[in-house]
């Protein structure tokens, strides 16, 4: 005993010495590894990673073990963390999946708003007998939900599903409705009542939403395309804005976070979800500020109060059964409105229930300006912590049984896994080109992108691939940085073409992304293009791009759909992946087409109502004027055919050339979808009024061709005399 009390004693005076830690290179590095750790250590029991994180900050915070001293320095990056999570939180939102069901979002926004903080407010009121703005304050904690189950419901594949998407729409009014009211109790709180106060909060209000929702998306959208920096400027660009906005919003008399909310709104449309630059700002708020903010947040808990007494525990679980029973009403109510099924209502309750970061936000605020005590950030703390564990299990268990009882159009997909080559000869195209293959690409593949670094068998054909290889392997490290997978392929081949089919056929490739390039001269009008070789010696999925922009700087898009697409085998494939572009871009987009092709399009896009998109049915493509309507940052998006397949229109095959030639710098993207199997071994016959047509077209452009030599032969001669 003596022998243990004295190590004890010793062991206590140890930590009495050198704790709490206070040299900031330690405590960096303790901090370090704690976001390594902890995360790591609670998945192996199935727990999401963020709560691990707040049990760690209880654990080295000054209530219980004291391992650090919270610094100035970690304020600063836990103050950028809290930013952080509601810029993510208005960044991530997808505004044209709210739009689509904005009338069952409104419905279902409402109820997961109104009825939690009303609930709540009795509750405070009566049972807890808070005062009037602490009550308010509380309940509106109670309306707040975080997605934090969104990657399970990814995996499962049911995305599309009606209330998932009513779920999402629904975080947008509750949180938004949440985060305002924060402003203004602050501001009464903090402040004084009267006409004036109320007069300043609106104009200053409608001056911050202007500043984010409307000049901010135009400034940046002329940043992204007058001043191609590197990434890494790029990335520096929206943090200072979102520091900025946070700025601008405590000149209005709001808290910091609504600012950065409302940057991520304002920047929603611009960053495309899928691009390399949002990657990077998810990457580096996920793996640094966020979690500084979240070990900060479980630093305030005072676990002795739990044992000084059982009102610290009784009040913790009012406040986690109040918070789990008014989202489930909630969840009850919108699905008993809309006739769902007992498995989509779970799945708005699992999506739901889960209070995390603006939960966080209400409390922090709450607490510092004297509105929260102790007891309530504890009990925060513990509904957290269930709230996520329950969104975890619930969400799980809806999602597998929605996705098994589906049976969602999606099935005609082929059933190998998407994989996306990009060969480069000419280094210069690369970024875009990844770029592109990045927007395109179906999220829940986890098939890496291979970029194809391909040379001609000729003498200086090592000193090309290295050339060639060293810019691709620059650019795939700038992706790379977060969770995109790519993997550089190189080829030397006789024939650039046979090369690029032989590696697409190796590697099972279902989608080839090139780059159009004008190209001129006798030899490739008689012998054709390589895009006319690979379409002619491929059966995959062929895209044609000529991006001549970042692709968040385009402001409408133009789809131009060809007669009977809907026939073709790939017809299913290269629509999705041009709903996924439409979608990404969030911009305004036109589609043209006959009504056979428009009606199946809208079905694979999720449209059947055609209310997502603008549809202009035409009868044919003959005489079609839109081309030379174009307006500056258009962006053209074809979905033509191969030669001599059942969807092969000549006039929408011509468009690109057309537009190429009279519009050098408009970008527009070809999609060439893959052939059948009937098709793959034989084409139709040669005798056919389309086969017919295009050899035509090659005799006419032989001739004009040979004439213009003469002609300009003949010019020459003319001037020497």
């Amino acid at each position: 005993m003596d022998f243990a009390s004295g190590y004890f004693l010793q062991l206590h005076n140890f930590f009495n010495h050198y704790l709490p830690v206070k040299n900031p290179v330690l405590i960096l590095a303790v901090t370090l590894l704690i976001i390594l750790f902890s995360p790591l250590l609670f998945r192996r029991f199935r727990i999401p990673g963020i709560i691990g994180l707040i049990l760690a900050g209880v654990i080295i915070g000054p209530h219980s073990f004291h391992i650090i001293e919270s610094t100035n320095s970690f304020e600063l990056l836990s103050k950028t963390g809290l930013l952080y999570i509601m810029f993510l939180a208005g960044l991530e939102i997808d505004m044209q999946e709210f739009k689509q069901n904005r009338s069952k979002s409104i419905v279902f926004g409402a109820l997961t708003f109104l009825i939690p903080i009303s609930i709540g407010y009795f509750v405070c009121i009566y049972i807890f007998h808070f005062s009037l703005w602490s009550s308010v304050l509380l309940a509106s904690m109670f309306s707040t939900h975080t997605l934090l189950s969104y990657p399970i419901v990814s995996n499962m594949g049911i995305v599309k599903n009606r209330a998932v998407q009513i779920t999402f729409g629904g975080t947008i009014i509750t949180d938004s409705a949440v985060l305002i009211l924060l402003g203004i109790i602050t501001n009464i709180v903090t402040g004084e009542i009267n006409g004036a106060f109320w007069l300043r909060i609106i104009i200053s209000m409608s001056l911050l939403l202007f500043s984010t929702l409307y000049l901010l998306p135009k400034i940046t959208k002329w940043f992204f395309r007058n001043i191609e920096a590197q990434a890494s400027s790029q990335y520096i660009y929206v943090l200072a804005v979102v520091f900025i906005s946070g700025f601008l919003s405590e000149l209005a008399g709001v808290e910091p976070i609504i600012g950065a909310f409302l940057a991520g709104l304002g920047l929603n449309k611009v960053i495309p979800n899928s691009s390399i630059l949002m990657n990077r700002i998810v990457f580096i708020g996920n793996t640094i500020f966020i979690p500084f903010f979240l070990i900060s947040a479980g630093m305030l808990v005072d676990l002795r109060l739990f044992f000084k007494g059982t009102n610290a525990l009784i009040f913790a679980g009012i406040l986690s059964l109040v918070g789990l029973a008014t989202k489930y009403v909630a969840a009850y109510f919108t699905a008993l409105i809309y006739k769902f099924n007992k498995f989509e209502r779970n799945i708005i309750f699992g999506l739901s229930v889960s209070h995390a970061a603006a939960t966080l936000a209400v409390i922090k605020v709450g607490f510092d300006i004297g509105l929260f005590d102790q007891n309530i950030i504890n009990g925060t703390i513990i509904l957290i912590l269930v709230s996520c564990l329950v969104s975890s299990f619930v969400s799980e268990r809806a999602a597998r049984n929605i996705a098994i009882l589906e049976k969602d159009f999606s099935k005609k997909t082929s059933e190998k896994p998407e994989r996306i080559l990009i060969p480069v000869s000419n280094p210069e195209n690369i970024q875009r080109l990844i770029d592109f293959a990045l927007l395109i690409k179906d999220q829940t593949s986890n098939e890496p992108i291979y970029p194809l670094s391909i040379v001609e068998d000729e003498e200086d054909a090592d000193e090309k691939m290295n050339v060639v290889k060293k810019v691709i392997e620059g650019v795939v490290e700038q992706i790379s940085s977060g969770d995109k997978k790519v993997e550089v392929l190189k080829k030397v081949d006789l024939s650039i073409v046979d090369g690029i089919a032989r590696t697409a056929k190796a590697y099972n490739i279902t989608d080839i992304i090139i780059s159009y390039k004008a190209q001129h001269g006798t030899s490739n009008i008689i012998f054709g293009t390589i895009a006319d070789n690979l379409l002619s010696k491929s059966k995959q999925s062929v895209i044609i791009s000529k991006i001549l922009q970042p692709l968040n700087s385009f402001k409408r898009i133009i789809v131009i759909l060809s007669p009977n697409a809907e026939l073709e085998n790939g017809f299913y494939r290269a629509c999705s992946k041009i709903n996924i572009l439409l979608k990404q871009l969030g911009n305004e987009a036109i589609i043209y087409g006959v009504n056979e092709t428009l009606n199946d399009f809208s079905i694979v896009a999720g449209d059947k109502k055609k209310n997502f998109f603008k549809y202009i049915p035409v009868t044919g493509f003959e005489d079609f004027e839109t081309l030379n309507q174009h307006q500056e940052d258009d962006l053209y998006v074809f979905l033509s055919a191969r030669k001599q397949t059942v969807s092969h229109d000549l006039h929408v095959d011509n468009m690109p050339k057309n537009l190429s030639k009279n519009s050098e710098f408009t970008s527009f993207a070809i999609f060439y979808p893959e052939l059948s199997k009937a098709l793959q071994d034989g084409r139709i016959s040669d005798m056919t009024t389309t086969s017919i047509e295009l050899n035509l077209e090659k005799v006419r452009r032989v001739t004009e061709k040979i004439t213009g030599i003469f002609k300009k032969d003949t010019d020459e001669e003319s001037e020497k005399k």
